[in-house]
Parts: C-alpha cells; structure tokens; sequence
C-alpha cells in the first residue's frame, strides 16, 4: 500500500513539474483539503487554479523556468515533496525551494497537501528578482 501511495504522490509531483494539470487533477481527492499561503482551499479545481497560477507568475517573472521533485516518505500515507524550481534571468540562475506535505487516502487519491513555508526562499526570489530590476 505505501508504494502505491507513493506513486501516486509521484505522478502528482511529476504532473506539477510539467504543467500537466489534467494528469495533476486526476489523483485529487473531491474534497481535496490544500493549505497555501496562509489559505485553506477546498477541492481539485481549487488547488489546481493555485497551481496554475503560481506557475503562470513564474514564467512572467523569470525568462526560464524548470521544476523538479524529490520525494521523502515521512509516514505511510504521507509525504514530504522537495521541490526545486530552477529560475533563469538571462544567464543568472536561481534555485529556490519549496516543499509539500501530500497526504494519500486507501483509495489512492490526495486527500491533503499542507504548503511548507522553507526559510528565506521567499526572500531570496524577491532578491533575485530586484538584481534584475523585477518585482513580484
């Protein structure tokens, strides 16, 4: 049962890493739980539109974007996901990091993912970006 959980966890992160939000949606949970920026929202179309979003600002702000994972199992139903977003301006490169937790249910659907605030990472975009003359 872990391995399955595990990759389910899996296509979502690899789903996120390519924008691939139909593939992304189809392991969501109805009453998907997804706590970000200080926000509880509810379901797949929800959590989905935040991926997006966040996503679609990153390819505004910066000229090349590039994400990858890392999954680290913290229980049996639940993961830890390290996600690195590769962030180009110009010839300048950035990794920032973000981590999940996703929380699998018995049906193999993701019933919660808590957003994981990683000191400093926010500052260091927003430093990033005014090197360049950019905001967010």
């Amino acid at each position: 049962m872990e391995e399955a959980r595990r990759d389910v966890v899996e296509r979502l992160a690899t789903a996120l890493d390519s924008d691939d939000y139909r593939s992304a949606g189809a392991v969501l949970a109805q009453d998907l739980v997804y706590q970000v920026g200080g926000k509880v929202l509810v379901g797949p179309e929800a959590a989905i539109d935040s991926y997006r979003s966040a996503s679609t600002q990153a390819r505004t702000l910066f000229d090349k974007v590039h994400y990858d994972h890392e999954i680290i199992e913290t229980d049996g139903s639940t993961f830890r996901v390290k996600y690195l977003d590769i962030l180009f301006i110009g010839d300048d490169r950035l990794v920032h990091n973000a981590e999940q937790l996703v929380t699998v249910d018995p049906d193999l659907e993701v019933v919660r993912i808590i957003n994981v605030d990683v000191p400093g990472e926010r500052e260091k975009v927003d430093e990033f970006l005014a090197e360049h003359g950019r905001s967010r």
